[in-house]
């Protein structure tokens, strides 16, 4: 084939499938800033966000007890307190979380 023939038969397809440069047709935009887009939430996320906030506010509540109820002068039970409610309530609120039921135990 010449390439004459292979310009001709880019020229027809080009003429065809219209021009590839589309921002010619279009009029130019009077707001050039950027919007940005928020994503969208996924439902995971959501749930993982909620679980979080459970969290915290167990967290807080089981260590403003412990407090209450270990005294003034009772700082061991105070550091032994906030260490064994910084491990078991992520564990437990991992274990027992389910909103969707997804689960039937």
């Amino acid at each position: 084939m010449s390439k004459e023939k292979a310009r001709r038969r880019a020229e027809d397809r080009a003429k065809k499938h219209g021009s590839k440069n589309r921002s010619a047709d279009r009029p130019a935009q009077t707001d050039t800033t950027p919007k940005k887009k928020v994503p969208a939430r996924s439902a995971r996320e959501q749930r993982r966000r909620r679980r979080i906030w459970v969290m915290a506010g167990i967290w807080l509540a089981a260590n403003a007890v412990i407090w209450i109820v270990s005294g003034a002068g009772n700082w061991e039970a105070k550091w032994l307190g906030l260490t064994l409610t910084t491990i078991l309530v992520p564990l437990i609120v991992w274990l027992v979380w389910d909103p969707e039921g997804r689960v039937d135990l």
